[in-house]
């Protein structure tokens, strides 16, 4: 074969052995030096930290703590009776209010009776006017005027007679004659009636207030001498 062939060869050459062992020894040489070379590697620290043996063992857990029962029922109260209703308050009395004035009077601003005795068809009524006595013929005077007041003041009363002393006593001064409960007939049907009617020294009006009031029921006519005509 070729490869003993070659190892034959090379036992053959003399200088063959010597190259090879200068090479191994060559070989040897730089291996050593290599190794000799070789820094080792610096060693690593490690701290390490003692720990008590009592420190190793285990923590025991924290207890667990049970729920807490809930709270006992409350003990139910025996039953009560219902509350008696309140019975409403009756509601207080209203207070009487204070009787309501009666409306002012009316002053009259024209004067009419001197004028009503100036007609002609008035003839009669001046003639019986002189045989009077003072205070009738003032009363009559009053009542005249009373009339034309209430006609001038709503043409729908139609008066045609006066009685100053119907339901009061008249009060007659030298000045004035004051009637408080009078009344006065229209169209059949009786009214009450309050006047002032002030005279003048010759003898005439000389002014004159009144306020008309509600209808006299007919049942109280003849008990105030209260005529239904003439």
């Amino acid at each position: 074969m070729q490869r003993a062939g070659t190892v034959a060869r090379v036992l053959r050459e003399p200088g063959l052995p010597a190259a090879l062992c200068f090479h191994l020894l060559f070989g040897l040489l730089l291996a050593i030096r290599t190794l000799s070379s070789f820094t080792p590697p610096a060693e690593t620290s490690i701290e390490v930290e003692l720990i008590a043996p009592e420190a190793l063992t285990p923590t025991p857990p924290a207890p667990v703590q049970a729920p807490a029962p809930p709270p006992a029922a409350e003990i139910a109260s025996p039953l009560q009776p219902p509350p008696a209703t309140a019975q409403p308050e009756k509601p207080a009395t209203p207070p009487v209010p204070p009787p309501a004035e009666p409306p002012a009077m009316i002053t009259a601003r024209t004067l009419h009776s001197d004028s009503v005795l100036a007609n002609p068809r008035s003839r009669g009524a001046r003639e019986a006017l002189k045989t009077l006595e003072a205070s009738e013929r003032i009363e009559q005077l009053c009542n005249l005027e009373a009339m034309s007041q209430i006609h001038a003041w709503k043409a729908e009363f139609e008066p045609d007679r006066v009685v100053a002393f119907a339901m009061a006593s008249t009060k007659l001064t030298k000045t004035a004659l004051e009637a408080e409960g009078a009344a006065f007939r229209s169209r059949k049907q009786w009214y009450g009636l309050r006047f002032r009617c002030e005279m003048a020294a010759n003898g005439k009006v000389a002014g004159f207030q009144f306020r008309v009031g509600e209808a006299i029921p007919r049942s109280e006519w003849a008990a105030h001498d209260l005529p239904p005509e003439h």
